[in-house]
């Protein structure tokens, strides 16, 4: 009994300093008036760049059209992106808007830029973090595109009490801890009010291309869905910009705890705004969603089999 009371008023606490946290970072960090694109759609399908959404593209394509799509990140350097001509582009990598011509070591930046400038000849919306505006890219994308439609999103993390951390969501003032852009993807599209929001390509399984080299550096492969697996090799995770040392096993799974704990705050405020959001990924650890097979009737889920 004693020891319930002990966490409850621990938890009151922190969920009090949280709280006041939040809203002073909200005041420093946060643009105020950021409005969302209206939905074109009722419903939408979010496209991580896992491995397994080669299987969705073989085999959902049709499904994947009939919705409003969203895609993330490196999308851009595939072939797909010409074919679907996703309506919705997110971008959530520090690095795009840090980089300039003259960088080195990010090829894939470069070529997602001219992607950007130079295929896309339909309207598109770019969601892009507010620290983005005026960097390299964003002024790259504003003189070389004009069908790129920018919209800002806050980034900044809330945390504290459930009624103020959904008031400052729906505000779009801030948002629950995105370490992945799928966590940011899905929230965008849950504050657009979608009424069904189909996730695919969401593998989740970095932990399966996680080691230690004979130095005891922690190295990782990470695979998308337009890499051949054999072609990807095995890099350092440095924790410093001089790259003379890398993150600790204990980081590396305290980071994977917060990628898989914002999905199941996503969860709760999805069913706080009334959308469902779906699973639809063939292969994936993400327990906090509701899982569905799109192969059968939409609402039959894994669960029903």
């Amino acid at each position: 009994m004693l020891e319930t009371v002990f966490k409850s008023i621990a938890a009151f606490f922190s969920n009090l300093t949280h709280s006041v946290l939040s809203v002073i970072k909200v005041l420093l960090r946060s643009k105020w008036g950021v409005q969302l694109p209206e939905r074109q759609n009722s419903r939408c399908s979010v496209l991580g760049n896992g491995p397994s959404l080669n299987d969705s593209l073989a085999n959902h394509l049709d499904f994947l059209l009939d919705t409003e799509l969203i895609v993330v990140n490196g999308f851009a350097i595939t072939d797909y992106f010409t074919r679907l001509k996703p309506a919705n582009y997110i971008i959530a990598d520090p690095n795009a808007f840090a980089f300039h011509d003259a960088t080195t070591g990010r090829e894939d930046l470069h070529q997602i830029l001219v992607a950007l400038i130079g295929q896309v000849d339909w309207p598109m919306r770019l969601f892009i973090p507010n620290f983005a505006k005026g960097s390299y890219f964003i002024q790259k994308i504003e003189a070389g595109n004009p069908r790129i439609q920018l919209v800002y999103y806050n980034p900044t993390i809330v945390r504290g009490f459930n009624w103020l951390c959904y008031w400052l969501y729906s505000a779009n003032l801030g948002m629950p801890q995105a370490q992945t852009v799928i966590v940011t993807a899905l929230f965008l599209m849950i504050n657009r009010r979608f009424d069904e929001i189909f996730l695919f390509g969401a593998d989740t399984s970095w932990h399966e291309q996680i080691r230690i080299s004979d130095t005891n550096q922690l190295e990782i492969k990470q695979i998308h869905f337009y890499d051949k697996a054999k072609d990807v090799a095995y890099q350092p995770v440095y924790s410093d910009a001089h790259r003379t040392k890398t993150f600790t096993m204990s980081s590396q799974f305290l980071s994977l705890h917060k990628v898989f704990k914002g999905y199941e705050v996503l969860r709760d405020y999805a069913d706080y705004r009334n959308v469902r959001v779906f699973n639809a990924s063939s292969k994936s650890y993400i327990d906090a969603l509701e899982r569905v097979v799109i192969s059968q009737p939409v609402g039959h889920t894994a669960s029903d089999s």
